[in-house]
C-alpha cells in the first residue's frame, strides 16, 4: 500500500521576497539632499565708524516728494499773505536758555542727517495753543479780548520738559519735536478755553486732538526710507539735558509772523495776556 504525503495535493506556494510587498520608493527628491546654493558674492567694503551703514549702502529707487501737513504757526511762513491780513497764532513763550539748549540739540547731529532737516529758528519756538492762519487785520481787537477772558479765567501753573519725539513715528519722523509733562491738565483746560473762545467769534476748531510740544525741525521732502530712520534714531538719542526742569506758565501771547526784508521770518508780539 502507498502511502502519500499530504503536502503533495496542496499548491506549492512561492515565497516572496519583501520588497516586492513594499510600495516602489518615492522619486521625489529629498530636499535635506539638495546641494545649497553658493553664496552671492559681496565685495568686501572696509568699515567706517564714521559713516552708519544705511548711508553707505541705501540708494533711493526714486524721488519721493512728501509735503507736510500744516501742523503749527512755523509751517508755510514763506507763503504770500493776502493783502489786509496777518499770519497769527497764540502761544506760551519759552525761556531763552530752554530755546538755545533746543538749538544744541540739532548740532549735535551729523553733518549729512542735520542738513536732512529744516530746523526751526530760536525766535520761532513757541508753545503753540491755536494756529489762525491769515486772519484780517480787524479781527485783531476782538481776539484780543477772547484771549484776555480764557487768560484771567485761568490760574497760573507749571509744565515740565520732557523726551524727545517725532510724528508719526521714530521710523519715520516728519517733524522732531521735545514733550511736556507736569500739569497738562491744567495745560489742556487753557487751551480748551483759548479754543472755544475763538470758535464763538467764527474761526474753525481744531479737528486735532491737542498734543502740547514744541517743533524743533521737520525732515526736508524727498526724505524717506533708510534715511529718515536714521534721523529718528538721533534724535530719539539726542542730549536732551532739560528733562524735567520746570517751566512756569503765567502768560499767553498772541503773534503774528511775517517775513523780513531778506525774506526770513519774523515774529512780533502783539499782546501778552496775564493769567488769573
Amino acid at each position: 500500500m502507498r502511502v502519500t504525503n499530504s503536502n503533495e495535493h496542496e499548491p506549492e506556494v512561492k515565497s516572496t521576497p519583501e520588497s516586492e510587498h513594499e510600495s516602489a520608493p518615492d522619486s521625489t527628491p529629498d530636499p535635506a539632499q539638495q546641494p545649497e546654493p553658493k553664496p552671492e558674492y559681496v565685495p568686501f567694503e572696509p568699515f567706517n565708524p564714521y559713516i552708519r551703514r544705511t548711508e553707505a549702502t541705501f540708494v533711493p529707487q526714486e524721488s519721493k516728494i512728501y509735503v507736510p501737513p500744516v501742523h503749527d504757526d512755523e509751517e508755510n511762513d514763506d507763503d504770500e499773505v493776502p493783502e489786509n491780513t496777518w499770519r497769527l497764532f497764540i502761544a506760551i513763550e519759552l525761556p531763552r536758555a530752554l530755546k538755545r539748549e533746543f538749538i544744541d540739540l540739532a548740532r549735535s547731529f551729523r553733518p549729512r542727517e542735520h542738513e536732512r532737516v529744516r530746523w526751526i529758528e530760536q525766535d520761532a519756538m513757541h508753545l503753540t495753543l491755536k494756529f489762525l492762519g491769515d486772519t484780517p487785520v480787524d479781527r485783531v481787537p476782538d481776539i484780543k479780548n477772547s484771549l484776555e477772558q480764557a487768560a484771567s479765567s485761568t490760574g497760573k501753573f507749571s509744565i515740565k520738559i520732557g523726551r524727545t519725539g517725532c510724528f508719526p513715528s521714530f521710523r519715520d519722523p516728519r517733524i522732531c519735536w521735545v514733550g511736556l509733562s507736569g500739569e497738562l491738565r491744567r495745560l489742556e483746560q487753557l487751551q480748551g478755553r483759548v479754543e472755544g473762545g475763538l470758535v464763538a467769534l467764527g474761526f474753525d476748531r481744531e479737528d486735532r486732538v491737542f498734543k502740547p510740544h514744541v517743533t524743533i525741525g521737520r525732515t526736508r521732502p524727498g526724505i524717506r526710507g533708510r534715511l529718515a530712520e536714521d534721523i529718528g534714531v538721533s534724535w530719539r538719542h539726542a542730549p536732551l539735558h532739560s528733562t524735567g526742569k520746570v517751566i512756569p506758565v503765567s502768560a499767553i501771547a498772541l503773534y503774528r509772523s511775517y517775513l523780513g526784508e531778506k525774506d526770513e521770518a519774523r515774529y512780533e508780539q502783539l499782546a501778552n495776556l496775564e493769567l488769573g
